[in-house]
């Protein structure tokens, strides 16, 4: 402090009464509790922040879905089934597994998922080489912070691209835009917001013996307790006078907070579209959910889907096996949230043309098949029959 009040008296010396503004820069803590944010955030790390609510959105809802196998058109439950809906690695399981996979799509634009003694596992890092017309090699692959030796061609492994264009780095250059105006507008908020104090000296007091000791012990010790305390005594010597500075930018501090809010809220809405979700879903609006979640199903979670189910296909079964109906299929209607209660009518149409069985629709509702055979019957009434047709066939 000694510099600071070395400038104090040279200002001092200029004129006979002294005016000094003493401003309390205030808690960035309110600040941050307006906006929702937290710590990080405040720090201009909303675009961060923005693309990994959209790759844990996206990550959690692909996790709900079931890995349903089949061989040759029939529904078959077996290692590959376990692998994918329960446990892929003795590490994690099916969730955690695929929240990691679709988190690291989403953040690098690219994953790789490889087998090893009969699990499955999402590599950590690796580098992809490309070379013309042949197979692309991967090498470099990491695995859990452990290194594997040598290299994979791309037949040996499952790999993702996401998009041509790395979204999640677009975003990140739009961000240096809002981080920007985040900060001015912090800035202006904690200016706006703080208490501010005169510290009038009359020249009688400046020409005081002890005046070098006062100002310090009113800069270093008076002012700082009072304004960290919430209830304090400012002491004045002869010669000093402080006054208040009214306030006059309340409303300003508050539009300051809305304006960083709106910054937040626009932050969101370009990582929800740059991933094709809804922005309103990403923000947690609750309106019109339904056809909200039909959109994300349609316009992001099923195109991730199919190209998850293209690779993992190709590099798991063979081309005849897949022609002859053995393969792998992501059912996503497990996302939508199914209410026995309203869907009872549409139940019935479901059995009633022969679509679904009693089981099959017993598990998509969450419930244990029967396994009777009445329970595991197609059928169909008599208005669905052939024209002519006696009996229902099953």
């Amino acid at each position: 402090m000694g510099k600071f009040t070395d400038m104090i008296s040279g200002i001092f010396a200029r004129s006979p009464t002294q005016k000094i503004e003493i401003k309390n820069a205030g808690n960035a803590q309110e600040l941050i509790s307006a906006c929702g944010l937290n710590e990080q955030a405040a720090r201009l790390a909303l675009g961060d922040i923005a693309i990994k609510c959209a790759a844990w959105l996206i990550g959690g809802l692909v996790a709900k879905c079931e890995f349903r196998t089949f061989q040759q058109y029939n529904p078959l439950k077996g290692e590959e089934y376990y692998l994918w809906n329960v446990r892929p690695n003795p590490s994690q399981n099916s969730t955690q597994f695929i929240q990691e996979f679709i988190y690291r799509l989403c953040m690098n634009n690219e994953a790789l998922i490889i087998s090893h003694g009969g699990s499955i596992y999402v590599a950590d890092s690796f580098y992809r080489e490309e070379r013309g017309f042949q197979e692309a090699i991967f090498s470099s692959i990491s695995v859990n912070n452990k290194f594997l030796p040598g290299a994979l061609p791309a037949s040996q492994v499952m790999y993702f691209k996401l998009n041509n264009q790395n979204a999640a780095s677009l975003i990140r250059n739009i961000q240096a835009g809002y981080d920007s105006m985040i900060a001015e507008a912090t800035e202006r908020y904690l200016k706006s917001g703080g208490e501010k104090l005169i510290l009038k000296i009359s020249s009688f007091a400046e020409k005081d013996k002890s005046f070098e000791e006062k100002i310090s012990k009113y800069l270093n010790d008076y002012f700082r307790k009072y304004f960290s305390s919430k209830d304090a005594v400012l002491p004045l010597f002869e010669g000093y006078d402080v006054d208040s500075v009214a306030s006059k930018t309340e409303k300003k501090g508050a539009d300051e907070v809305e304006g960083i809010i709106k910054i937040k809220r626009e932050s969101m809405d370009t990582a929800a579209q740059a991933f094709k979700i809804p922005p309103a879903i990403l923000r947690g609006d609750v309106a019109d959910v339904s056809v909200l979640v039909d959109n994300l199903l349609i316009f992001c979670i099923d195109p991730i889907c199919t190209q998850v189910e293209e690779e993992i296909c190709s590099k798991r079964y063979s081309k005849s096996e897949y022609l002859s109906g053995t393969k792998l299929s992501i059912d996503t209607t497990a996302i939508k949230h199914i209410d026995i209660m309203s869907m009872a009518a549409n139940a019935d149409k479901l059995i009633a043309c022969g679509l679904y069985s009693i089981d099959d629709l017993r598990e998509k509702i969450g419930e244990a098949p029967l396994k009777t055979k009445f329970s595991s019957e197609y059928v169909r009434t008599k208005n669905y029959a052939a024209e002519g047709s006696e009996t229902n066939g099953n």
